[in-house]
């Protein structure tokens, strides 16, 4: 593995692992995030050029999200018998931790050299009351590059106080190599017969649990975005695309529990999570710009690993309370298929 640093710019570092295929992956210590995917010089995510970028156009784009993913209602969270506030950042709602958050942080980094894979493990203090959570944690995410192309993050933290957690990676998809072009044309495999519906524009939770089969959101034998993303369902309309907590059918990290396809090329999803949060990027026309091109609207897809947002409000989607001195472990994987 061949693994290569340099100045990413406001005191970040760009890590950049190329294995013998000559496929590249890159990091940044800026929000322990995924920069660069590429094979032969073409991109497979959404990434910019610089720390300025993220920080002056989107802070999120292939990010580690924490303390909790995704909107919190009213940036109320209940647990140990007590109610607490957090920073709301998104109207009333807390999103993806509040502001200023894990996506904005500059980590600590240390580069790890396997025969078989290489590593960067990230670590962060998060401070006790940071964005109203209680409880000082210590963090770490580590995203590993193998020989065969798979890409897997690695979370572990722990806190002196009870406490709530629920990260993930927020890394966009787009096969086509060019935000420009909607990922509309790809295909999509998903192993969850069931979703969590949106209440309104605020897109917190409605409160249920929907049955999907046979719907537009039914890709469990394959499909192509488009078909979905131009259908008259209520939610896509909500919404203007998918942004939606995806429940998987079985949790089991050896499964394979979403395939991205476009062409000869495909993007496998692993992950010991109970659902994945599927986002079309649905910005219209407010797109922001990568590489010097617009990004379309559903100029790109994610596959956000985590307990499905709106736990506080439906317990049967999971639990993200974790106990002081507890320690909390999650996995995802990526993997790359290509000829």
């Amino acid at each position: 593995m061949e693994i290569t640093t340099k100045d990413f710019g406001m005191g970040a570092t760009l890590i950049s692992l190329t294995n013998k295929k000559g496929v590249q992956i890159s990091f940044t210590n800026l929000g322990a995030r995924v920069v660069e995917w590429q094979k032969e010089g073409k991109h497979l995510i959404l990434g910019f050029d610089s720390a300025k970028e993220y920080l002056e156009k989107d802070s999120y784009p292939g990010a580690t999200i924490g303390r909790t993913a995704g909107r919190i209602k009213d940036g109320l969270i209940e647990f140990s018998q007590k109610a607490v506030q957090l920073t709301q950042n998104d109207g009333k709602q807390t999103l993806h931790g509040g502001a200023d958050s894990f996506n904005s942080k500059l980590w600590l980094y240390e580069i790890i050299e396997k025969p078989d894979k290489a590593s960067v493990k990230f670590s962060l203090v998060s401070n006790d009351g940071e964005n109203g959570y209680p409880g000082r944690m210590e963090v770490s995410v580590t995203h590993s590059f193998d020989e065969e192309n798979n890409w897997e993050i690695f979370y572990e933290a722990s806190s002196d106080k009870d406490t709530v957690f629920n990260p993930t990676g927020h890394v966009y998809f787009n096969l086509n190599g060019d935000a420009s072009i909607p990922v509309e044309n790809h295909e999509l495999q998903l192993a969850a017969s069931r979703f969590v519906p949106l209440k309104d524009k605020s897109e917190i939770v409605r409160g249920d649990i929907v049955d999907l089969r046979n719907s537009p959101l039914d890709f469990r034998t394959g499909k192509s975005l488009s078909e979905a993303l131009h259908s008259d369902l209520e939610q896509i309309v909500l919404v203007g695309g998918i942004d939606h907590p995806f429940l998987l059918d079985e949790v089991n990290l050896e499964k394979e529990q979403a395939r991205l396809t476009l062409g000869e090329t495909s993007i496998s999803v692993y992950t010991d999570q109970p659902s994945i949060v599927i986002f079309t990027a649905n910005f219209g026309d407010l797109g922001t710009i990568y590489h010097d091109k617009a990004q379309a609207h559903h100029g790109g897809i994610t596959f956000e690993c985590q307990v499905s947002p709106g736990s506080q409000q439906i317990p049967e989607l999971g639990d993200i309370s974790l106990k002081a001195g507890e320690i909390y472990q999650a996995t995802s994987i990526y993997r790359l298929n290509s000829k």
